[in-house]
């Protein structure tokens, strides 16, 4: 028999289990939620995102990465989420994340820029302005453009510094 009973009335695959418990599989691929279901929630949690309900969209973006850790998408909007409400550290190890699971993710740069900013740890955050930029150089996704204005921002207030002006009004 394949199956074990967990619950009376419910029997779950036990290779399935074994998977899920050594770290071959995720809670999604358990479930049976597929790629397309699991970005539909994503799309609703983006929604509310954008409409200001951060703690609505922190909850599903939590439990997408909890479904699927790997995800760089889900890591990178639940540090958006983070980033929004003002905690900058937390922000920074979910879009830390994002870049692990993939290098060419610009948002998740241009957003640990932002974070990374907000620490005040500004060599690094102009490190990732840069690359973010440099896989988006006509600056067509919003994270960009973000990160191309940040690093203009950040360039003339060095050249203020140097001269002595405040060019940051």
């Amino acid at each position: 028999m394949t199956g074990v009973e967990s619950r009376p009335g419910r029997v779950v695959n036990r290779a399935a289990a074994e998977r899920l418990a050594t770290g071959q599989s995720t809670l999604a691929e358990f479930a049976g939620l597929g790629r397309e279901r699991l970005y539909e929630i994503a799309a609703a949690a983006y929604g509310l995102m954008n409409s200001g309900k951060l703690e609505e969209a922190q909850a599903i973006y939590r439990g997408l990465v909890a479904a699927d850790p790997f995800d760089s998408v889900f890591r990178c909007h639940l540090g958006a989420v983070q980033l929004r409400r003002g905690h900058a550290a937390e922000a920074e190890a979910e879009f830390d994340a994002a870049v692990r699971f993939n290098r060419a993710n610009a948002d998740a740069l241009a957003g640990r820029g932002e974070a990374r900013l907000r620490l005040g740890r500004i060599t690094e955050a102009v490190e990732d302005l840069r690359a973010a930029v440099a896989l988006d150089p006509p600056a067509r996704r919003p994270s960009t453009l973000r990160a191309r204005a940040l690093l203009v921002s950040l360039h003339r207030a060095a050249l203020g510094r140097k001269t002595g002006q405040n060019n940051l009004r």
